[in-house]
C-alpha cells in the first residue's frame, strides 16, 4: 500500500439489479425496524384484547336506575346491541402490517376508519351515554389508544429517514408489477394473434367454398330461375298497375253506382284489390256490373267530362280485356310458383346461404379479435420498463453511493 493511497477516490460499490430488493431489506434491517414494529404490534394486540373485554363489560352492565320505563330499556338494548356489533367488527379488522413502507398508509386509513365508526355509532353512543357512561368511556379510550400507538410508531419510523428506502421499494414494486403485467399481456397477445390468424384462415376457406359453389352448373341453373322469377314478378306488377289505374279512374262512378246495388260487395273488392279479385272472378262478374252501370251513367250525377271518360273506359273494358289479363295472371303466377319451388329446393343455394352465414359470423369475430389485439398492443406499448428501472436505479443511488449493474 502506497503512502498516499488514502488520497485516492474510493470507488463506489456495485449492485446487481436483481439484488436491489434484498439490499433495501438489509438497509431496513440494519435500522432494527422489525423490533419496533413487533413491539408496537404487541402493544396494539393487548389494546385490542382490552377493547374486547370492555365491550363484554358493556354487554353485561346493568342499569343503575331500576325505575327506567320498559320502553326506554328496550330502546337502550337495541342501541347497545348495534354498538357492540359494530365495535367488535372494527376490532376484528385491526391488522398492523409488518412492512414499514405500508405503515403510513395503514395509519391514515385507520384514522379514517375511526372517523367513519364515530359517525356510524354516534346515535348509539348518545343513547348509551345516558345509561352507562363509565363503561362506554373505557371503550372509546381503548380504541383511541390504538390510534395513538400507531401514530407513535409512524413518528418513530419517520425519524429513521426511511422515506428514500420506502420510495425505492414502491418504485421497485411498480417495476416488478409492470414486468409481470407485460409478460401476461404478451401471452395474451400471442394467443389473440393465433386466434386472429385462425379466423382469417377459416374466412379464406369459406370464401373459397362459396366461390366454388357459385362456379357450379347447379348455381348457374339457380340464377336462371332467379331471373325468370324476377321477370314474372315484374310482369305481374305491370298487370296490377294497369288494373289499379283502370279502377282508379272508375272509382267515383262505381262508388255512386254501388249504393243499393246487388253488386256492392264485388265492386268493393275490385276497388280494393283489382288483380286479386279478377283472378278469383271465374264468372267475370265485373262485366255484369260494368254493363249495368253503363246503362245508368246518366243517373249518377257525373260531370260531363267525367261521364265521357267513364263511358270511353267501359267501352274499352270488354270481355277479351278481362279474360286475357285473367289468363295471363294465372299463367304468370303458375310460372312464378314453379320457379320459386325450384329456387327453394336448390341445394347449392342452401349451401351458399349456410356458408355466407358462417362468413358473416367469422367477419364479426375477426373484427372483435383485431380490436382486442390492437388494444393489447397499445397496453403493452404503454408499459415503459426501461423508464421504471432507471427510476429505481436513481433512487438507490440517492440512498447510498451504489452503482446498479444489469444482471
Amino acid at each position: 500500500m502506497g503512502f498516499f493511497d488514502f488520497l485516492k477516490k474510493k470507488e463506489p460499490s456495485t449492485l446487481k439489479f436483481s439484488e436491489i430488493e434484498a439490499w433495501l431489506d438489509k438497509q431496513v434491517e440494519d435500522k432494527k425496524l422489525d423490533q419496533k414494529i413487533s413491539k408496537a404490534k404487541s402493544i396494539i394486540k393487548d389494546k385490542v384484547e382490552q377493547g374486547y373485554k370492555y365491550l363484554e363489560a358493556l354487554e353485561q352492565a346493568g342499569l343503575k336506575n331500576a325505575n327506567i320505563p320498559e320502553r326506554a330499556k328496550h330502546v337502550m338494548e337495541g342501541h347497545r346491541k348495534t354498538y357492540v356489533i359494530k365495535l367488535k367488527r372494527f376490532l376484528d379488522e385491526v391488522e398492523v402490517p409488518d412492512d414499514f413502507s405500508q405503515l403510513g398508509y395503514y395509519s391514515a386509513k385507520f384514522s379514517e376508519s375511526i372517523d367513519n365508526l364515530s359517525k356510524e355509532t354516534q346515535k348509539n353512543y348518545l343513547v348509551l351515554r345516558e345509561f352507562m357512561e363509565e363503561e362506554l368511556s373505557r371503550i372509546v379510550k381503548s380504541v383511541k389508544s390504538i390510534e395513538d400507538e400507531l401514530s407513535r410508531l409512524q413518528a418513530s419510523i419517520e425519524k429513521e429517514g426511511l422515506e428514500m428506502i420506502k420510495d425505492a421499494k414502491v418504485k421497485l414494486k411498480l417495476y416488478k408489477d409492470d414486468l409481470k403485467k407485460k409478460a401476461r399481456l404478451e401471452e395474451e397477445r400471442a394467443a389473440q394473434e393465433k386466434e386472429f390468424e385462425a379466423l382469417k384462415e377459416r374466412k379464406v376457406k369459406f370464401e373459397k367454398r362459396v366461390d366454388e359453389l357459385k362456379q357450379s352448373n347447379d348455381y348457374s341453373n339457380y340464377k336462371v330461375f332467379l331471373e325468370k322469377k324476377k321477370k314474372y314478378e315484374e310482369k305481374l306488377n305491370e298487370l296490377e298497375t294497369e288494373l289499379k289505374t283502370v279502377f282508379a279512374e272508375l272509382h267515383r262512378p262505381l262508388k255512386k253506382y254501388k249504393r243499393g246495388s246487388l253488386s256492392e260487395h264485388i265492386i268493393d273488392k275490385y276497388l280494393l284489390d283489382p288483380m286479386g279479385t279478377l283472378e278469383e272472378d271465374d264468372s267475370l262478374l265485373v262485366m255484369d256490373f260494368l254493363n249495368k252501370m253503363k246503362q245508368q251513367l246518366d243517373n249518377l250525377e257525373l260531370k260531363e267530362k267525367q261521364l265521357e271518360k267513364t263511358m270511353d273506359m267501359i267501352n274499352k273494358l270488354n270481355k277479351d280485356f278481362f279474360m286475357s289479363r285473367k289468363l295471363e295472371i294465372g299463367r304468370l303466377k303458375g310460372l312464378n310458383k314453379d320457379a320459386a319451388t325450384k329456387i327453394n329446393r336448390s341445394v347449392v343455394a342452401l349451401n351458399i346461404s349456410e356458408n355466407e352465414t358462417w362468413l358473416k359470423k367469422i367477419d364479426e369475430k375477426t373484427v372483435q379479435a383485431e380490436q382486442a389485439l390492437e388494444e393489447l398492443k397499445k397496453e403493452i406499448g404503454d408499459i415503459n420498463l426501461d423508464y421504471l428501472k432507471q427510476k429505481v436505479k436513481e433512487k438507490v443511488k440517492e440512498i447510498a453511493s451504489v452503482v446498479v449493474e444489469e444482471d
